[in-house]
C-alpha cells in the first residue's frame, strides 16, 4: 500500500471552506432584514388602517360616548345612526349616491374613450409636429386646476350658460352637471401618456396584418389595439372613477341646486349643519355617512387592484 510523501517537519494543511463560517452570519442578516421589513409593513398598515377602523367603530357609538373618551369598541351599538343621517338633509342620501354614480360613470366613459383615441393617434400615426404636440399635451399636467378654475367658470357660466336650466328625469337645473362632464370628453394628459406607452409596446406587425386584410384605422383600433390595451384601460377606468367620486371642488363650484349634489357635497353639507362645533356635535351620524361614502370605491379598488397594478406596470415597461 502506497504511503503519502510527507516532508519531515512539515505538517499537513487543511483548508476550511470560508462559506461554512460565513453562512450563518448571512442567514442572520437575511432574517433580520426580513423581520425589519415585516415590522415596517405592519406599522405602516396600522397607521393607514386605524383611521378607517376608528370611523367604523364611531359610526355605531352615541355622541355622548364619542365625547366621553376613546374606546376601541362601542359601549352600545347604535344602528339608528345610519337611518337618522340618511334622511337628515333636504333629499335622502340615495339621491346624492345616484348623482355621484351618474357623474362618475359619464366622466369615466369620456376620459377613457377620448384618451384612448388620442393615445392611439400619437402612438400609431406619424405626422409632422407629433412630438411637439405630444409635449404640449403632457405639459398641461403642470397647470394647476386653481389656475384654470376662474376662466373655466366664466366660460361655462357666462358663455354657455350652464349654471341653470335643463330638466332631465325630474332633476331641475341639470345643465349644472355639464361643466363637470363635458371636459372629460377631451381626454386626460396623464392617461393619454399611460395609454400611449402601452400601445407603443404592441407589435406593429399586428396593425400591418389587419391592414392587409382591408382593415382601416378604426377597425385596427377596435379589433387590435382595444383588446391588447385592456389592462391599462382598466387602470384608467378605476383610477378616474375613484378620482371623480372623491372630487369635491368642481361639484361644489357648479352644483348649486341641492338636488344635484354629489355625495361629497352632501357630506360637507351634513358636516356644516349637524357635526360642526358651532351647530352641535353629531359625529356618530357623520361617521356613518362617511363610511357609506367610502364603501363603493373601497369595493371597486379591492376588486380591480390587480388590474391597476398590471396596467401601470406594463405601461412603464413596454414604453
Amino acid at each position: 500500500m502506497a504511503t503519502p510523501n510527507v516532508t519531515a517537519g512539515a505538517s499537513p494543511m487543511v483548508t476550511v471552506p470560508t462559506s461554512l463560517n460565513s453562512r450563518p452570519a448571512g442567514k442572520r442578516r437575511h432574517y433580520g432584514g426580513q423581520t425589519a421589513a415585516y415590522a415596517a409593513v405592519l406599522i405602516i398598515s396600522f397607521i393607514s388602517l386605524f383611521p378607517l377602523y376608528w370611523m367604523v367603530i364611531n359610526s355605531f357609538r352615541s355622541d355622548n360616548d364619542i365625547s366621553g373618551g376613546i374606546a376601541f369598541w362601542p359601549e352600545s351599538w347604535h344602528f339608528s345612526n345610519y337611518s337618522s343621517a340618511w334622511t337628515a338633509l333636504a333629499f335622502p342620501f340615495q339621491t346624492f349616491i345616484i348623482n355621484s354614480f351618474v357623474v362618475s360613470i359619464l366622466v369615466v366613459i369620456g376620459v377613457a374613450a377620448s384618451s384612448l383615441v388620442v393615445a392611439y393617434g400619437f402612438a400609431r400615426f406619424d405626422f409632422k409636429g407629433r412630438g411637439l404636440l405630444f409635449g404640449l399635451v403632457i405639459s398641461t399636467t403642470m397647470i394647476p386646476y386653481a389656475v384654470m378654475m376662474i376662466p373655466q367658470y366664466a366660460e361655462f357660466i357666462n358663455v354657455f350658460h350652464w349654471g341653470s336650466g335643463g330638466n332631465i328625469l325630474g332633476h331641475n337645473n341639470a345643465f349644472q352637471f355639464l361643466p363637470i362632464v363635458v371636459p372629460a370628453y377631451f381626454g386626460s394628459p396623464i392617461y393619454i401618456f399611460l395609454l400611449r406607452q402601452f400601445i407603443r409596446g404592441i407589435p406593429y406587425d399586428l396593425d400591418e396584418a389587419a391592414k392587409i386584410d382591408g382593415a382601416g384605422p378604426i377597425r385596427v383600433l377596435w379589433s387590435i389595439i382595444l383588446p391588447a390595451v385592456r389592462p391599462a384601460l382598466a387602470a384608467v377606468i378605476v383610477l378616474q372613477f375613484i378620482g371623480t367620486w372623491n372630487d369635491l371642488l368642481a361639484p361644489f363650484i357648479y352644483l348649486q341646486d341641492p338636488q344635484n349634489w354629489t355625495i361629497e357635497i352632501a357630506l360637507l353639507g351634513y358636516f356644516s349643519r349637524y357635526a360642526s362645533s358651532t351647530s352641535g356635535s353629531n359625529w356618530a351620524e357623520f361617521m356613518a355617512m362617511a363610511l357609506v361614502t367610502m364603501l363603493p370605491i373601497v369595493a371597486l379598488y379591492l376588486a380591480a387592484s390587480k388590474q391597476i397594478i398590471q396596467g401601470v406596470t406594463l405601461s412603464g415597461v413596454k414604453g
